[in-house]
């Protein structure tokens, strides 16, 4: 859908044409690739450990691929319980996964399985919302390209069956969402989309979506050190994930969400992404000769859709979103690219299709810190590896270690001045001190109980509490705090006025005293 008009078709066209354009641009031919040199690999590394320094980061990997075959493939720090990370360390892919998925449903195109123009509810009949007239008209295409309409909450943090549920069930949960906008018109990120791309391939392929990807992407492609399964993964030596809690490096999970896995949580190792990239710039063809699917269902794959923006960690660089792939980013020349978060594990793979050229990096460590300024340490490091890797600039921004100082501080001084109150309100009441002002006294404690309540309530209003306080569990934990001290100063000055409220006056006759009798000489 579009806007009417001469000025609402005029953009349409203008849209058209630049990502036609864009995408004769990314897929011409290129030169022959010529690989990395030893120069820039070994700035790449440098660029690498420093970072890894700055941020705290405690394990790392990195593979390079160029024309199709591996340069390089290391591992940096440590992958939990005094394990080295190696190229071969299984890492959480976070929402790189979607790229799975998006593969999966082109494959299941080319077998003549699934329809991309098809409504999404000829595959899953379960699919609803709160309007479901708009539901009905939701494509597969749409789906796939992130322009259902869906909200960026849908299917995110707020998804209570993710950790321990099913797909479907986690698809039930999105019955009452609301469509912020058209189907069709607009991209808006939603983990949604692909918690019902993975039903789409299950209902079309007639096997569950991690048993599909197994065998029909990790085993062809040979990434034998890849899982679905999170025991599994275990016991190949999964890297343990890691969050920052007020700047601390903390061990924890790595979080796995099978209830949402088509949307952020496959596993797999650099060396094996390695492999996975290869076949991208081998048009479909794995390393063995194998086709995995065809270069016209790869290139509508990557085609680029809707216009969109990157997080900050690319200070929020212009992209479009094709199928499971962003196309643009904040380089010096047009990627095909997508992050990847869960709470404790961090990714990011990008292809230079012009210079037949790929990279990956996996790290297991994460921070969701939505504050103003963040600079995004970890994943800038990231970054920054693909910066060096292409000769661009390497901005290292603010240290992770530097923000959190500041942060501390703010933190430290917050809590001073909300804990100070509860000081003077204990002395009150221990003293036994009535307030000067009685009515100020009452308004303080209105106030001071209203604020408490909507603090500590702040990560059930938003996206409850089990998920604020794994994503963001410095910042939520902060605000509990501080709610939680404006509540026991409340408290207490409640008490101190209830103690402190005058005697009602007694009832019955008023005594009379002697002196109101006066005896007078001469008088009777």
């Amino acid at each position: 859908m579009t806007n009417a008009g001469p000025g609402g078709a005029a953009r349409w066209v203008f849209a058209a044409v630049a990502s036609l354009l864009l995408a004769s641009v990314i897929a011409s031919p290129a030169a022959a690739a010529t690989p990395p040199d030893r120069t820039t690999l070994a700035r790449m590394d440098s660029v690498i450990r420093k970072g890894m320094e700055r941020s705290g980061m405690p394990g790392f990997a990195v593979a390079v691929v160029s024309g199709g075959g591996m340069v390089s493939a290391r591992g940096y720090g440590d992958a939990g319980e005094g394990r080295r990370a190696t190229p071969q360390t299984p890492f959480l892919l976070g929402s790189t996964s979607k790229s799975f998925t998006a593969l999966a449903a082109m494959q299941l195109v080319d077998a003549g399985k699934l329809d991309l123009d098809a409504p999404a509810r000829r595959y899953v009949r379960e699919f609803r919302l709160d309007d479901q007239r708009a539901a009905d008209r939701i494509t597969v295409r749409q789906v796939l390209q992130q322009t259902t309409g869906m909200p960026a909450t849908a299917g995110g943090p707020i998804v209570r069956s993710a950790a321990d549920g099913t797909a479907l069930e986690a698809l039930h949960e999105l019955r009452g969402t609301t469509l912020v906008r058209p189907p069709g018109t607009a991209f808006e990120y939603s983990n949604g989309n692909y918690i019902l791309a993975g039903l789409i391939i299950e209902r079309a392929s007639g096997e569950p979506y991690a048993q599909y990807v197994q065998r029909h992407i990790f085993t062809p492609l040979g990434m034998r050190h890849s899982y679905v399964a999170l025991d599994a993964a275990k016991r190949a030596g999964l890297a343990t994930g890691h969050r920052y809690w007020f700047g601390l490096s903390t061990t924890h999970g790595p979080t796995f969400r099978p209830g949402i896995q088509a949307a952020g949580y496959l596993i797999a190792s650099a060396q094996d992404m390695g492999r996975y990239l290869a076949m991208y710039l081998n048009h479909g063809v794995t390393a063995n000769g194998d086709r995995i699917v065809s270069r016209q269902g790869l290139e509508t794959m990557l085609a680029p859709g809707r216009p969109g923006k990157l997080g900050a960690w690319s200070d929020h660089a212009d992209a479009r979103y094709a199928m499971g792939w962003y196309v643009g980013g904040p380089w010096s020349e047009p990627a095909q690219l997508h992050p990847g978060r869960a709470p404790d594990s961090s990714a990011l793979m990008v292809i230079f299709p012009r210079r037949e050229l790929a990279v990956v990096t996996l790290t297991n460590a994460a921070n969701e810190l939505s504050v103003p300024g963040y600079p995004a340490s970890v994943d800038r490091v990231e970054r920054n590896a693909v910066d060096a890797l292409i000769g661009d600039p390497v901005d290292t921004g603010t240290s992770l270690h530097r923000f959190y100082l500041y942060f501390d501080l703010i933190a430290l001084l917050l809590l001073a001045a909300v804990a100070w109150p509860v000081v003077r309100a204990a002395r009150a009441l221990r003293t036994h001190k009535r307030p000067r002002h009685r009515r100020r006294a009452i308004a303080g404690v209105v106030t001071r109980t209203a604020g408490g309540i909507l603090l500590v309530a702040v990560p059930a209003l938003t996206f409850g509490w089990r998920a604020s306080f794994l994503w963001q569990p410095d910042v939520f934990t902060l605000i509990a705090l501080i709610g939680s001290l404006l509540l026991v100063t409340a408290a207490l000055r409640l008490i101190g006025l209830l103690r402190s409220s005058p005697k009602p006056p007694q009832e019955g006759p008023v005594p009379v005293s002697d002196s109101s009798f006066v005896f007078v000489p001469g008088k009777e």
